[in-house]
């Protein structure tokens, strides 16, 4: 496998790429592909298995930016049926203070299009309806035509809605210090709120064993199921509830952001919709 040509473009952005190929091992199949960020003694790079049928290639490469598109042909996956590779496209980047990778969903093929595929569509939906300059619209704070700012931490966003208030009544609680990450995002990596308020959603218990969750029925099932397994630790969280937050929002991979007073509805990039997504390793 040729990969050169990739690893030029990903060079291109002062980044450092590893490639190596895939390899089966006696007790387990590897993905295809597979993509990570990996960290040595000369820094972050991006960790790229990839078997032999597997074809890579750059749509779209933005120097100045630190962003490129990477399109991934899987040609494991044809068959007479379906003779066409499932096809999976990735925005690799710098954000910030670290360099990132994050499945994209849809037809993207520029770096701008991936960027705005990622926004939910509550999102967009406010952004064609409120208005905003193109060479605001991917900035991590950006101004409606409105007045409203939108800003970004990693894969979280938070929309500003001034009139907002949690209900007042003795069962409104609103957490302090309260840990907010993607379900299969790796223990210790959560964005933190510094007030946040919740409506709705499942009540879930969240470990290694269940990154995105057991119901309340689910968990007891399991801990029934496997009374030798009394040491794996469960988080009782919310899977997806409505959120607002207000205060300070911190990350150890990001600069803290000051939301101050007013409530923020907080929304969640659309990576988990990428056909893609299973392949990413490290998300934020």
């Amino acid at each position: 496998m040729n990969t050169t040509a990739v690893e030029r473009k990903f060079q291109a952005l002062g980044a450092r790429v590893k490639i190596s190929e895939a390899q089966d091992t006696a007790w387990r199949v590897s993905q295809p592909f597979r993509i990570d960020i990996g960290k040595d003694r000369e820094g972050e790079f991006f960790d790229i298995k990839v078997k032999e049928e597997v074809e890579m290639l750059v749509l779209d490469a933005q120097k100045n930016d630190r962003h490129l598109l990477l399109l991934v042909r899987d040609h494991t996956t044809k068959s007479m049926r379906d003779p066409e590779p499932a096809k999976s496209r990735f925005l690799c980047g710098h954000d910030e203070r670290n360099w990132f990778t994050c499945a994209v969903p849809g037809g993207a093929s520029s770096v701008f299009a991936a960027k705005q595929a990622l926004k939910p569509v509550i999102l967009r939906e406010l952004e064609a309806k409120e208005g905003i300059k193109t060479h605001q619209a991917q900035k991590r704070h950006r101004k409606l035509n409105s007045g409203r700012k939108i800003h970004r931490q990693g894969e979280f966003m938070f929309i500003p809605e001034p009139s907002y208030q949690p209900p007042k009544g003795f069962t409104t609680i609103i957490h302090r210090h309260e840990p907010m990450s993607r379900g299969n995002s790796r223990v210790g990596n959560s964005h933190y709120a510094e007030y946040l308020y919740r409506s709705g959603g499942t009540a879930v218990y969240v470990s290694r064993i269940a990154p995105n969750g057991f119901t309340v029925k689910e968990h007891a099932d399991w801990v029934k199921n496997n009374p030798d397994q009394k040491h794996v630790r469960w988080d009782y969280r919310v899977r997806d509830p409505q959120v607002w937050a207000k205060g300070k929002i911190t990350h150890k991979e990001h600069k803290t952001l000051e939301l101050g007073e007013v409530w923020h509805r907080v929304v969640i990039n659309t990576e988990n919709l990428a056909p893609g997504a299973r392949n990413v390793a490290f998300l934020d």
